[in-house]
């Protein structure tokens, strides 16, 4: 950074989140940097919290008809004050030390934006930590967290813990506010397009709550998936999941064309299930974990794929929920 302690903009999307904003809005209240501003972006709420969010001293509510995180995100910004705008969900929680972590990614004038990690809360449900572990090590099937260890650079951050340079951000022309989820995926793409660089600290961190049973789970992926498909559709495959439903579809046609002929054909199926075991039982130790992985790893291969090929027929989702995922 250029100058010592620019101020930064700190906005939360959010819809009817009650419940969880008051944690997330104590925990930026208690980050320690001397410059900073929050302002919460209220998509239409049923549930009071824009009325809640108002009892938080210093916090700035803006209040919106329902229009989905990008637009809300975007609105966040336009009001911002701050040199950098940083972006945390309302269903998360901050370190103290976040802003500051944040701030040591941007090492040059061509660094648009840095991001850290996510965490599972204490008090998280069991199956959420399972579900945080297994997106953690499993960084071969999805990115929807990151998996490096180390500070450097990266192609993607999510926006429940992301901080841009402002003015890039405008120029970008901020989140697309037909797209959701993946509106955090795009705007990376674009900067990075545009040549300028992405950053991850591993040290910026943020607590972060997980879907609580395998329904919701199916359903986060299935969103996704969806939203991959209108990525897609605008930008081409950009990155090596966008060829799976391709290859799920190329290869189960070959698969069924093969059994007319070969009965057995079905054992191929069979091959990569060991493989994959025997990774995840290295990752976990457990036995237990390693058969629950495979549910999910089965669980992302199909609700994820679904949801990209019938988004082809769907329309991106223009809502926020609580937290802006979805």
């Amino acid at each position: 950074m250029n100058s010592p302690d620019p101020l930064i903009s700190v906005i939360v999307a959010a819809y009817n989140c009650r419940n969880t904003i008051s944690k997330c809005l104590e925990s930026l209240s208690s980050l320690d940097h001397p410059s900073y501003e929050v302002i919460v972006v209220d998509d239409g709420s049923t549930d009071g919290t824009s009325e809640l969010c108002e009892t938080f001293s210093g916090v700035e509510v803006i209040r919106l008809d329902r229009g989905g995180p990008s637009r809300a995100r975007n609105t966040g910004v336009r009001k911002a004050r701050g040199k950098f705008v940083a972006f945390t969900d309302s269903d998360c929680f901050v370190d103290s030390q976040w802003l500051k972590e944040l701030e040591k990614g941007f090492i040059g004038p061509d660094v648009a934006g840095v991001g850290g990690d996510q965490v599972s809360p204490a008090d998280e449900s069991e199956m959420g930590k399972r579900i945080q572990e297994f997106l953690k090590i499993s960084g071969f099937v999805t990115r929807y967290i990151q998996t490096e260890a180390a500070f450097g650079e990266t192609t993607h951050n999510a926006s429940c813990n992301s901080a841009y340079r402002k003015i890039i951000f405008e120029e970008i022309g901020g989140f697309d506010e037909e797209q959701f989820p993946g509106e955090d995926l795009e705007l990376d793409l674009k900067i990075s397009r545009k040549g300028y660089r992405l950053i991850y600290n591993p040290a910026a961190l943020v607590g972060h709550y997980r879907p609580g049973t395998y329904r919701e789970f199916c359903r986060m992926m299935r969103r996704y998936g969806a939203g991959e498909w209108h990525l897609v559709k605008k930008h081409g495959f950009f990155r090596l999941p966008d060829f799976g439903p391709v290859v799920v579809a190329a290869g189960l046609v070959a698969l069924f064309a093969l059994l007319v002929v070969y009965p057995l054909t079905w054992l191929l199926f069979l091959l990569p299930w060991p493989v994959l075991s025997l990774w995840f039982f290295l990752k976990t130790g457990s036995l237990g974990r390693t058969m629950q992985f495979i549910l999910f790893f089965l669980i992302v291969l199909t609700n994820w794929n679904w949801g990209f090929f019938t988004g082809s027929w769907r329309p991106p989702v223009k809502r926020t929920t609580c937290g802006g995922h979805g």
